[in-house]
Protein backbone atom coordinates (compact mmCIF):
# COMPACT_ATOMS: atom_id res chain seq x y z
CA UNK A 1 0.00 0.00 0.00
CA UNK A 2 1.21 3.51 -0.79
CA UNK A 3 -0.02 6.59 1.07
CA UNK A 4 1.27 9.91 -0.28
CA UNK A 5 1.32 12.61 2.37
CA UNK A 6 1.68 16.37 2.30
CA UNK A 7 0.89 18.12 5.58
CA UNK A 8 -1.79 15.59 6.52
CA UNK A 9 0.02 13.74 9.29
CA UNK A 10 -3.08 13.48 11.47
CA UNK A 11 -5.01 11.65 8.77
CA UNK A 12 -1.99 9.52 7.90
CA UNK A 13 -1.42 8.46 11.50
CA UNK A 14 -5.05 7.36 11.85
CA UNK A 15 -5.01 5.46 8.55
CA UNK A 16 -1.70 3.73 9.27
CA UNK A 17 -2.89 2.72 12.75
CA UNK A 18 -5.97 1.12 11.20
CA UNK A 19 -4.02 -0.71 8.49
CA UNK A 20 -1.21 -1.84 10.81
CA UNK A 21 -3.74 -3.81 12.89
CA UNK A 22 -4.47 -6.05 9.93
CA UNK A 23 -3.04 -9.58 10.26
CA UNK A 24 -1.76 -9.23 6.68
CA UNK A 25 0.46 -6.31 7.67
CA UNK A 26 1.51 -7.90 10.94
CA UNK A 27 2.52 -11.12 9.13
CA UNK A 28 4.48 -9.25 6.44
CA UNK A 29 2.32 -10.36 3.51
CA UNK A 30 1.31 -6.73 3.00
CA UNK A 31 3.28 -3.55 3.62
CA UNK A 32 2.32 0.07 4.27
CA UNK A 33 4.57 2.64 2.58
CA UNK A 34 4.04 6.25 3.68
CA UNK A 35 5.68 8.66 1.25
CA UNK A 36 6.00 12.18 2.62
CA UNK A 37 6.42 14.93 0.04
CA UNK A 38 8.53 17.28 2.17
CA UNK A 39 5.70 18.32 4.48
CA UNK A 40 8.01 20.31 6.75
CA UNK A 41 5.93 19.38 9.78
CA UNK A 42 6.82 17.23 12.81
CA UNK A 43 6.18 13.55 12.22
CA UNK A 44 3.69 12.14 14.75
CA UNK A 45 5.36 10.04 17.42
CA UNK A 46 3.52 6.79 16.50
CA UNK A 47 4.94 6.99 12.98
CA UNK A 48 8.48 7.60 14.25
CA UNK A 49 8.38 4.35 16.22
CA UNK A 50 9.36 1.32 14.07
CA UNK A 51 6.26 -0.76 13.35
CA UNK A 52 6.25 -4.16 11.59
CA UNK A 53 4.99 -3.81 8.05
CA UNK A 54 5.17 0.01 7.99
CA UNK A 55 7.87 2.06 6.24
CA UNK A 56 8.29 5.82 6.05
CA UNK A 57 9.86 7.39 2.96
CA UNK A 58 10.84 11.05 3.39
CA UNK A 59 11.33 12.89 0.11
CA UNK A 60 13.46 16.07 0.04
CA UNK A 61 11.05 17.97 -2.22
CA UNK A 62 7.35 17.98 -3.05
CA UNK A 63 7.11 16.71 -6.61
CA UNK A 64 3.38 16.04 -6.48
CA UNK A 65 1.13 13.02 -6.12
CA UNK A 66 2.50 11.03 -9.06
CA UNK A 67 6.10 11.39 -7.96
CA UNK A 68 5.09 10.23 -4.49
CA UNK A 69 3.33 7.16 -5.89
CA UNK A 70 6.36 6.40 -8.05
CA UNK A 71 8.64 6.61 -5.02
CA UNK A 72 6.45 4.07 -3.25
CA UNK A 73 6.34 1.81 -6.30
CA UNK A 74 10.13 1.87 -6.65
CA UNK A 75 10.51 0.92 -2.98
CA UNK A 76 7.96 -1.90 -3.18
CA UNK A 77 8.46 -5.52 -4.20
CA UNK A 78 4.77 -6.42 -4.49
CA UNK A 79 2.96 -7.16 -7.77
CA UNK A 80 0.05 -4.89 -6.81
CA UNK A 81 0.02 -1.42 -5.30
CA UNK A 82 -2.99 -0.16 -3.36
CA UNK A 83 -2.94 3.64 -3.49
CA UNK A 84 -4.78 5.43 -0.68
CA UNK A 85 -5.37 9.10 0.09
CA UNK A 86 -4.56 10.06 3.69
CA UNK A 87 -8.23 10.93 4.34
CA UNK A 88 -9.46 7.39 3.60
CA UNK A 89 -11.18 5.46 6.40
CA UNK A 90 -11.13 1.69 5.72
CA UNK A 91 -13.25 -0.95 7.41
CA UNK A 92 -11.71 -3.63 9.70
CA UNK A 93 -11.71 -6.30 6.95
CA UNK A 94 -10.63 -3.96 4.15
CA UNK A 95 -7.29 -5.60 3.33
CA UNK A 96 -8.79 -9.08 3.42
CA UNK A 97 -11.42 -8.01 0.90
CA UNK A 98 -8.79 -6.41 -1.35
CA UNK A 99 -6.64 -9.56 -1.18
CA UNK A 100 -9.66 -11.71 -2.12
CA UNK A 101 -10.30 -9.48 -5.13
CA UNK A 102 -6.66 -9.73 -6.20
CA UNK A 103 -6.84 -13.51 -6.01
CA UNK A 104 -9.99 -13.49 -8.15
CA UNK A 105 -8.40 -11.13 -10.69
CA UNK A 106 -5.29 -13.29 -11.05
CA UNK A 107 -7.34 -16.42 -11.74
CA UNK A 108 -9.49 -14.93 -14.47
CA UNK A 109 -9.12 -16.57 -17.90
CA UNK A 110 -8.75 -13.15 -19.54
CA UNK A 111 -6.07 -12.10 -17.09
CA UNK A 112 -6.04 -9.40 -14.39
CA UNK A 113 -6.90 -5.73 -14.99
CA UNK A 114 -4.32 -2.99 -14.92
CA UNK A 115 -6.22 -0.57 -12.69
CA UNK A 116 -9.15 -1.16 -10.30
CA UNK A 117 -11.09 1.55 -8.52
CA UNK A 118 -13.10 0.75 -5.41
CA UNK A 119 -16.31 2.35 -4.19
CA UNK A 120 -16.12 5.55 -2.16
CA UNK A 121 -18.58 6.66 0.49
CA UNK A 122 -19.17 10.00 2.16
CA UNK A 123 -18.97 10.11 5.97
CA UNK A 124 -22.78 9.89 6.09
CA UNK A 125 -22.72 6.65 4.12
CA UNK A 126 -23.95 8.04 0.81
CA UNK A 127 -22.15 7.12 -2.41
CA UNK A 128 -19.35 9.38 -3.59
CA UNK A 129 -18.53 9.80 -7.31
CA UNK A 130 -15.33 8.01 -8.24
CA UNK A 131 -15.57 7.06 -11.94
CA UNK A 132 -15.37 9.25 -15.02
CA UNK A 133 -15.35 9.31 -18.81
CA UNK A 134 -12.24 10.42 -20.65
CA UNK A 135 -12.18 14.21 -21.14
CA UNK A 136 -13.03 15.81 -24.48
CA UNK A 137 -13.66 19.39 -25.55
CA UNK A 138 -17.43 18.88 -25.84
CA UNK A 139 -17.59 17.18 -22.44
CA UNK A 140 -15.56 19.98 -20.87
CA UNK A 141 -17.99 22.57 -22.24
CA UNK A 142 -20.94 20.58 -20.93
CA UNK A 143 -19.38 20.30 -17.47
CA UNK A 144 -19.42 24.09 -17.12
CA UNK A 145 -23.22 23.95 -17.22
CA UNK A 146 -23.65 21.56 -14.28
CA UNK A 147 -22.80 21.87 -10.56
CA UNK A 148 -19.11 21.48 -9.71
CA UNK A 149 -19.84 18.47 -7.50
CA UNK A 150 -20.98 16.57 -10.61
CA UNK A 151 -18.26 17.66 -13.01
CA UNK A 152 -15.58 15.20 -14.10
CA UNK A 153 -17.40 12.19 -12.61
CA UNK A 154 -20.14 9.95 -13.97
CA UNK A 155 -23.53 10.26 -12.19
CA UNK A 156 -24.29 7.60 -9.60
CA UNK A 157 -27.02 5.91 -11.63
CA UNK A 158 -24.43 5.04 -14.28
CA UNK A 159 -21.97 3.41 -11.88
CA UNK A 160 -21.79 -0.33 -12.56
CA UNK A 161 -19.15 -2.94 -11.89
CA UNK A 162 -16.87 -3.65 -14.82
CA UNK A 163 -14.85 -1.73 -17.38
CA UNK A 164 -14.75 2.05 -17.16
CA UNK A 165 -12.67 4.85 -18.68
CA UNK A 166 -10.94 5.94 -15.48
CA UNK A 167 -11.18 5.76 -11.67
CA UNK A 168 -10.25 8.33 -9.06
CA UNK A 169 -6.84 8.26 -7.40
CA UNK A 170 -8.25 8.40 -3.86
CA UNK A 171 -8.40 4.60 -3.54
CA UNK A 172 -7.30 2.36 -6.38
CA UNK A 173 -5.36 -0.80 -7.10
CA UNK A 174 -2.72 -0.79 -9.83
CA UNK A 175 -0.63 -3.58 -11.28
CA UNK A 176 3.13 -3.11 -10.83
CA UNK A 177 3.55 -4.72 -14.26
CA UNK A 178 1.47 -1.93 -15.79
CA UNK A 179 3.58 0.70 -14.05
CA UNK A 180 6.69 -0.94 -15.48
CA UNK A 181 5.22 -0.79 -18.99
CA UNK A 182 4.23 2.90 -18.79
CA UNK A 183 7.22 4.00 -16.71
CA UNK A 184 5.23 4.90 -13.61
CA UNK A 185 2.62 7.59 -13.15
CA UNK A 186 3.24 10.74 -15.19
CA UNK A 187 4.85 13.19 -12.77
CA UNK A 188 4.46 16.09 -15.19
CA UNK A 189 1.05 16.34 -13.50
CA UNK A 190 1.59 17.91 -10.10
CA UNK A 191 -1.88 17.07 -8.79
CA UNK A 192 -5.16 15.91 -10.40
CA UNK A 193 -5.71 14.23 -13.78
CA UNK A 194 -2.68 11.99 -13.23
CA UNK A 195 -5.00 9.04 -12.58
CA UNK A 196 -6.94 9.88 -15.75
CA UNK A 197 -3.67 9.89 -17.70
CA UNK A 198 -2.63 6.56 -16.16
CA UNK A 199 -5.94 4.93 -17.09
CA UNK A 200 -5.67 6.37 -20.61
CA UNK A 201 -2.16 4.91 -20.97
CA UNK A 202 -3.40 1.56 -19.63
CA UNK A 203 -6.31 1.36 -22.07
CA UNK A 204 -4.12 2.38 -24.98
CA UNK A 205 -1.82 -0.55 -24.21
CA UNK A 206 -4.64 -3.08 -23.91
CA UNK A 207 -4.98 -3.20 -20.11
CA UNK A 208 -8.47 -3.03 -18.65
CA UNK A 209 -9.53 -0.37 -16.16
CA UNK A 210 -12.36 -1.53 -13.91
CA UNK A 211 -14.69 -0.34 -11.17
CA UNK A 212 -15.29 -2.81 -8.35
CA UNK A 213 -17.93 -1.67 -5.82
CA UNK A 214 -17.66 -4.90 -3.80
CA UNK A 215 -14.95 -3.12 -1.77
CA UNK A 216 -15.68 0.30 -0.31
CA UNK A 217 -14.07 2.91 1.94
CA UNK A 218 -15.04 6.28 3.36
CA UNK A 219 -13.39 9.31 1.72
CA UNK A 220 -13.57 12.27 4.06
CA UNK A 221 -12.73 15.35 1.97
CA UNK A 222 -13.03 14.99 -1.82
CA UNK A 223 -12.09 18.09 -3.83
CA UNK A 224 -15.55 18.46 -5.35
CA UNK A 225 -16.99 18.99 -1.86
CA UNK A 226 -14.50 21.72 -0.91
CA UNK A 227 -14.05 25.37 -1.84
CA UNK A 228 -11.30 25.93 -4.43
CA UNK A 229 -8.36 27.96 -3.15
CA UNK A 230 -6.34 30.22 -5.50
CA UNK A 231 -3.55 27.64 -5.35
CA UNK A 232 -5.82 24.77 -6.38
CA UNK A 233 -7.40 26.88 -9.12
CA UNK A 234 -4.01 27.23 -10.81
CA UNK A 235 -3.07 23.56 -10.30
CA UNK A 236 -6.37 22.08 -11.54
CA UNK A 237 -6.41 24.21 -14.68
CA UNK A 238 -2.82 23.28 -15.41
CA UNK A 239 -3.63 19.59 -15.03
CA UNK A 240 -6.59 19.78 -17.40
CA UNK A 241 -4.56 21.72 -19.99
CA UNK A 242 -1.66 19.27 -19.71
CA UNK A 243 -3.97 16.29 -20.14
CA UNK A 244 -5.46 17.82 -23.28
CA UNK A 245 -2.00 18.62 -24.67
CA UNK A 246 -0.70 15.09 -24.06
CA UNK A 247 -3.72 12.92 -24.84
CA UNK A 248 -6.11 14.75 -27.19
CA UNK A 249 -5.84 16.17 -30.71
CA UNK A 250 -3.86 19.41 -30.92
CA UNK A 251 -6.91 21.34 -32.08
CA UNK A 252 -8.89 20.51 -28.94
CA UNK A 253 -5.99 21.51 -26.72
CA UNK A 254 -5.50 24.85 -28.49
CA UNK A 255 -9.20 25.70 -28.25
CA UNK A 256 -9.22 24.86 -24.53
CA UNK A 257 -6.08 26.95 -23.95
CA UNK A 258 -7.63 29.95 -25.72
CA UNK A 259 -10.85 29.48 -23.74
CA UNK A 260 -8.97 29.43 -20.42
CA UNK A 261 -6.99 32.51 -21.43
CA UNK A 262 -10.26 34.29 -22.23
CA UNK A 263 -11.76 33.15 -18.94
CA UNK A 264 -8.72 34.41 -17.03
CA UNK A 265 -8.87 37.78 -18.76
CA UNK A 266 -12.59 38.20 -18.10
CA UNK A 267 -12.42 37.10 -14.48
CA UNK A 268 -9.35 39.26 -13.86
CA UNK A 269 -11.18 42.30 -15.29
CA UNK A 270 -14.15 41.51 -13.05
CA UNK A 271 -11.89 41.36 -9.99
CA UNK A 272 -10.33 44.70 -10.88
CA UNK A 273 -13.68 46.36 -11.59
CA UNK A 274 -15.30 45.09 -8.40
CA UNK A 275 -12.24 45.66 -6.25
CA UNK A 276 -12.09 42.00 -5.35
CA UNK A 277 -9.09 39.80 -4.63
CA UNK A 278 -8.11 37.19 -7.17
CA UNK A 279 -6.48 39.33 -9.86
CA UNK A 280 -3.09 37.70 -9.37
CA UNK A 281 -4.61 34.23 -9.58
CA UNK A 282 -6.25 34.88 -12.95
CA UNK A 283 -3.11 36.52 -14.31
CA UNK A 284 -1.19 33.37 -13.41
CA UNK A 285 -3.82 31.12 -15.02
CA UNK A 286 -3.78 33.16 -18.24
CA UNK A 287 0.02 33.21 -18.36
CA UNK A 288 0.15 29.46 -17.80
CA UNK A 289 -2.37 28.72 -20.57
CA UNK A 290 -0.43 30.90 -22.98
CA UNK A 291 2.88 29.23 -22.13
CA UNK A 292 1.49 25.73 -22.56
CA UNK A 293 -0.15 26.67 -25.85
CA UNK A 294 3.19 28.01 -27.10
CA UNK A 295 4.79 24.62 -26.40
CA UNK A 296 6.66 25.38 -23.16
CA UNK A 297 7.41 22.40 -20.91
CA UNK A 298 5.81 23.82 -17.79
CA UNK A 299 5.04 21.11 -15.25
CA UNK A 300 5.86 19.44 -11.95
CA UNK A 301 7.37 21.68 -9.26
CA UNK A 302 7.21 24.71 -11.55
CA UNK A 303 3.43 24.48 -11.31
CA UNK A 304 3.59 24.29 -7.52
CA UNK A 305 5.80 27.37 -7.34
CA UNK A 306 3.46 29.33 -9.58
CA UNK A 307 0.43 28.20 -7.58
CA UNK A 308 2.05 29.09 -4.26
CA UNK A 309 2.92 32.55 -5.57
CA UNK A 310 -0.81 33.35 -5.78
CA UNK A 311 -1.92 31.45 -2.67
CA UNK A 312 -2.59 34.54 -0.60
CA UNK A 313 -5.67 36.50 -1.48
CA UNK A 314 -4.62 39.47 0.64
CA UNK A 315 -1.54 39.98 -1.55
CA UNK A 316 -3.39 40.50 -4.84
CA UNK A 317 -4.37 44.14 -4.48
CA UNK A 318 -1.08 45.09 -2.78
CA UNK A 319 1.01 43.58 -5.57
CA UNK A 320 -1.07 45.37 -8.17
CA UNK A 321 -0.76 48.71 -6.38
CA UNK A 322 3.01 48.39 -5.94
CA UNK A 323 3.56 47.20 -9.51
CA UNK A 324 5.57 44.15 -8.55
CA UNK A 325 6.78 41.71 -11.18
CA UNK A 326 4.61 38.63 -11.10
CA UNK A 327 6.40 35.40 -10.11
CA UNK A 328 4.79 33.76 -13.11
CA UNK A 329 6.92 35.91 -15.41
CA UNK A 330 10.17 34.34 -14.26
CA UNK A 331 11.52 32.14 -17.03
CA UNK A 332 13.30 29.97 -14.45
CA UNK A 333 9.93 28.41 -13.64
CA UNK A 334 9.90 26.56 -16.93
CA UNK A 335 10.90 23.02 -16.07
CA UNK A 336 13.01 20.98 -18.50
CA UNK A 337 11.48 18.06 -20.36
CA UNK A 338 11.91 14.78 -18.50
CA UNK A 339 11.42 11.15 -19.36
CA UNK A 340 9.92 8.85 -16.77
CA UNK A 341 12.29 6.14 -15.68
CA UNK A 342 11.42 2.47 -15.76
CA UNK A 343 12.36 -0.05 -13.14
CA UNK A 344 13.74 -3.48 -13.81
CA UNK A 345 11.24 -6.29 -13.42
CA UNK A 346 11.57 -8.61 -10.47
CA UNK A 347 9.84 -11.47 -8.68
CA UNK A 348 7.22 -10.26 -6.22
CA UNK A 349 4.96 -11.88 -3.59
CA UNK A 350 1.22 -11.79 -4.18
CA UNK A 351 -0.44 -9.41 -1.74
CA UNK A 352 -1.57 -5.77 -1.71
Amino acid sequence: MVIVNYQSWGDVAALVASLARSPRVESGSAEVLVVDNASGQPIPTPLRVPTPGVRLILRPTNGGFSSGVNAGWQASSHPWLLILNPDIVPGPDFLDRVADRIDAFEHRPEGPPGVVGFALRNPDGTRQPSVGAFPSLSRTVWEQLIPRSRRKYQPEWRLKAGRVDWVTGACFLVSASLLEVVGGMDDDFFLYYEEVALCHDAARRGWSVEYDPSVSVVHLRPLQNRAISPKMRVITRHSKLLYFRKHLPRRQFVILAWAIQAEAKARGAWCRMRGRSGLKTWRAVGWMARKLRSGADFHGRAVLELAESVDGLADDDRDEAEGRTRPSDRSSRLAPTRKRSRRARGTRPTSP
